[in-house]
């Protein structure tokens, strides 16, 4: 499809016009029995379950029946669909992906797979979204605004927890294959066993890509490679007691370009990142007096090796562990779970963290260290119903960190439900922080890049309010949330020490403020299409130079996602069609020879995403999708090119009993 301004205002028109007609049909739909999804159960707004409609905090929820519908291979292309959330992809499989919330950095969300904390400290406390598959995710939750005074560090803008498949039969098995664009190979399998007191888990998956270049300017082809192995398993020895175990690990290898700094845009090169990740968790929980006092306690540990290599040659090896010790008393005040109005929570989290960095000694200096920190967080909330339909919670956090200032968080939130117009006004309020990461307190290479031992944690305070509707007994429904943040001492990673001539990492002095609002609408449409609906605005600044503030990089002021689906041949069949806006952007340039950053726009742009599947039989599904419909140009960093038009097909078998 050519890419001239006509067309490109033709597809912009499209879309709105796509929009408003779902708009408008939702607003004639008549109930057809669905099922109100804000009935769902949500653990991460508040450390225990809850029910959706009763969280003060805003709250989204991504469910399997979805990821199986989108068919996409990686995560990340799903939480597109996410009001407040900004995805971020280099270029095509295995690059690098940064999830933003409300405009935050990609290090203010908090990632937890199966009560896991997954964020990487040897990679700026990164979640590694690019080798994240959505083969094996069941459930994802996504909890928005300050969460610190629960989760503590790297809560500062979201919490998005995932949960990992569990079968519900007594047998479960199944396989599935598929290939397509770039030289795309997939394989991947699930296989459970539930006795209704124990169930074991177990799944692989395995993906290649050959891909495009992922330079814009390049046309070598830029490859990727991920196995996932996952195991759950969980015990229940009497019906207040469970144990369980989960594991993950990941080993990816990407192919990767590198800055030409004769043009100051990256070029082809021989480069590739060889990466693997562990997750591992044990928990054990038990009910006492007669259902009034849950405890639950679990040991984790996370670690990442990444090695960065160059035309054959072996650069850095960065490697980190972080050990975790947690324990949660859950008090039903007035009686037992199932009846209790009011609740209070008392936590204990203890973390330590090592990295560790290994390569030759340069022009650069030496890069070899070996460093760790620790942190205890004290958690204690209060969930209570003081009246009928109104749900409140307050909690606060302190944390006692080994290298850097102890810090103080706390949030407040806020649910009432007006019965008769099934109506739910929720508000949030809170703070939050990030503590220094590694390299910003230690350097990296001693004659290039120190670390600041002074550096003092980021902090936020940030707050939003929204009304949740349901109408048509259920057969639509949307959530509207205003929000506004503030952060301080926000840590810049490339200031220039004039004293030692290197750079360093600072404080920066004000303070960056983030304002917007967010759209969430559902509605069952007539034909039994299921109509989704997001949209998020995001202002986001930051301190300027040369004083008062600057819209900040990497942040679309406008993100929006529609999603149809239709089940058709008595639910034999599906078809979804995904429609994914991404706002205009800047970006930084740096032109040659070390002039001084300049600040370029990137376009807006639009990916319209279709798939299907048919079941030939009980066991037997065909699938197929094409992603990126109408080949859209686009970029989300400057100078690297987006995934164009891609077609992929499967097969999948399942088989239960």
């Amino acid at each position: 499809m050519p890419n001239s301004d006509s067309s490109r205002i033709a597809i912009r028109r499209l879309s709105l016009h796509l929009i408003s007609a779902v708009c408008v049909v939702t607003g004639a739909a008549r109930a057809l029995g669905a099922t109100p999804q804000l009935e769902e159960m949500v653990v991460t707004a508040h450390r225990t379950d809850i029910a959706l409609e009763n969280a003060g905090s805003a709250v989204s929820v991504i469910d399997r029946p979805f990821i199986e519908h989108r068919q996409a291979l990686l995560l990340g292309d799903v939480l597109r669909s996410l009001p407040g959330i900004s995805v971020s992809r280099t270029a095509g499989f295995g690059s690098q992906t940064q999830v933003r919330a409300r405009g935050a950095e990609a290090n203010h969300v908090l990632v937890v797979i199966d009560g896991v904390e997954a964020n990487d400290p040897a990679g700026a406390d990164e979640f590694d979204f690019a080798s994240l598959t959505s083969y094996d995710v069941e459930r994802v939750e996504l909890v928005r605004g300050p969460q610190s005074a629960l989760w503590g560090s790297d809560a500062t803008a979201a919490v998005l927890s995932i949960t990992t498949r569990r079968g519900s039969e007594p047998i479960e098995a199944e396989a599935n294959l598929q290939s397509g664009a770039r030289g795309t190979r997939s394989a991947a399998g699930h296989l459970a066993r539930n006795t209704g007191t124990a169930s074991v888990d177990f799944s692989a998956s395995r993906i290649s890509v050959e891909g495009d270049s992922a330079a814009a300017s390049g046309s070598e082809r830029d490859g990727y490679d991920n196995a996932t192995l996952g195991l759950r398993a969980r015990w229940e020895p009497a019906t207040d007691t469970h144990v369980g175990i989960s594991a993950r690990q990941v080993d990816a290898t990407t192919e990767i370009d590198d800055i030409d700094f004769g043009t100051g845009l990256p070029a082809d090169a021989d480069r590739e990142s060889k990466d693997a990740f562990a997750l591992l968790r044990a928990d054990a929980g038990t009910t006492l007096l007669d259902g009034r006092w849950d405890n639950d306690l679990g040991i984790t540990r996370f670690e990442s090796q990444r090695r960065q290599i160059a035309d054959g040659v072996r650069e850095t090896t960065t490697r980190a562990q972080r050990d975790g010790l947690y324990y949660q008393a859950t008090v039903h005040l007035d009686g037992p779970a199932e009846r209790a109005r009011h609740q209070l929570i008392i936590a204990v989290d203890h973390e330590r963290s090592t990295f560790r960095q290994r390569g030759d000694a340069s022009a650069f200096g030496d890069p070899n260290q070996d460093q760790s920190m620790g942190n205890t967080g004290y958690v204690v909330q209060y969930l209570g119903e003081p009246v009928a339909d109104w749900h409140l919670s307050a909690g606060a956090r302190y944390d006692d960190a080994s290298d850097f200032d102890n810090i103080a968080t706390w949030r407040l939130t806020s649910a009432y439900r007006l019965a008769e117009s099934a109506t739910t006004l929720h508000a949030s309020f809170g703070s939050g922080q990030k503590a220094p990461t590694f390299v910003e307190r230690f350097g990296y290479f001693a004659d290039q890049f120190l670390g600041n031992p002074d550096l003092r944690p980021e902090r936020s305070t940030g707050y939003d309010v929204g009304v949740r509707q349901v109408l048509f007994d259920g057969g639509a429904q949307f959530d509207l949330t205003l929000f506004h943040e503030r952060l301080e001492n926000e840590i810049d990673g490339f200031v220039f020490d004039p004293d030692s001539g290197r750079f360093t990492a600072a404080n920066v002095d004000g303070s960056s403020r983030r304002t917007g609002a967010e759209l969430a609408l559902w509605a069952r449409l007539p034909a039994a299409v299921d109509a989704s609906i997001s949209y998020t605005y995001v202002n986001a600044r930051e301190p300027a130079a040369a004083g008062g503030h600057s819209r900040e990089l990497r942040r679309p002021r406008h993100t929006a996602s529609l999603d149809l689906n239709r089940a058709f041949l008595g639910e034999r069949g599906n078809l979804n069609v995904n429609l994914y806006y991404n706002g205009a952007q800047l970006d930084r340039y740096f032109p040659p020879p070390l002039y001084g950053p300049e600040r370029v726009r990137l376009d807006d742009y639009l990916l319209l995403d279709l798939s299907a599947s048919l079941a030939l039989s009980a066991n037997v599904s065909l699938f197929a999708r094409v992603e990126n419909l109408l080949d859209e140009r686009y970029a989300n960093v400057l100078g690297y090119r987006g995934a164009g038009r891609g077609a992929y097909a499967g097969v999948r078998v399942r088989t239960a009993r």
